[in-house]
């Protein structure tokens, strides 16, 4: 089993590298978790979209 987590500031962003990484790699996928955090620095916020995907090379 491996692991891979990519992280992106913007959805459609973490989109493309998702669909980039299963194109390029073609790997067998057991399970993909998602997760969203919110900062909020000088009054802007900040996002962060990551995904951590559990695969068989």
């Amino acid at each position: 089993m491996k692991i891979k987590i990519i992280e992106k500031t913007h959805e459609l962003d973490l989109q493309d590298a998702l669909n980039d990484f299963i194109e390029t790699d073609d790997p067998d996928i057991k399970e993909m978790y998602y997760s969203v955090a919110m900062t909020s620095h000088n009054g802007n916020l900040e996002y962060s979209f990551s995904c951590m995907i559990v695969y068989s090379a």
